[in-house]
């Protein structure tokens, strides 16, 4: 399965933020839209960074001088740029569910952006992958299944 068709199946909605957005802000969208992780981007275009909800817990666990806007700023009003992997792995529509999936494990990330021509249109998680990873198996099953009650039938047949 090519991940253009996983997007079909679970739609292209991403949700960003911008670099300046406050952690308690990034906190507040993860929570309404009941998601893992967004996609920091200055123009909702292009991938700046991406924050999953194990940084901000990882942030918030450090409370570091690295983290802190200045001596005493609480950590929910940094800047979310402070906290966010610079560094994203991404992939096209056009890869398939079983590179993503090796990439995902590989890297131990648990969330892709899917970037066509440069520009965001989707995100793949790690549920993602494995749910249709799952439904993938299920009918792979099915069509053994169903050549094993062929191959039955016909040595019956003999």
């Amino acid at each position: 399965m090519k991940i253009e068709a996983l997007l079909h199946k679970k739609g292209r909605e991403v949700v960003t933020v911008k670099p300046e957005a406050t952690i308690f802000e990034v906190v507040e969208k993860v929570r309404a839209h009941r998601i893992g992780c967004v996609v920091v981007s200055q123009d909702g275009k292009h991938v700046n960074g991406l924050v999953a909800v194990r940084d901000i817990a990882y942030a918030m666990a450090e409370r570091s001088d690295r983290i802190r806007m200045a001596a005493g700023a609480d950590i929910l009003d940094a800047p979310i740029s402070r906290i966010m992997t610079h560094e994203v792995h991404c992939c096209t529509p056009q890869d398939t569910l079983r590179h993503v999936m090796g990439e995902m494990t590989r890297r131990h990330i648990l969330h892709v952006p899917v970037l066509e021509n440069g520009e965001l249109c989707g995100i793949v998680s790690n549920d993602d992958v494995v749910k249709y990873a799952v439904e993938e198996m299920d009918l792979e099953k099915g069509v053994l299944q169903d050549s094993v009650l062929m191959l039955r039938t016909l040595d019956d047949l003999r």
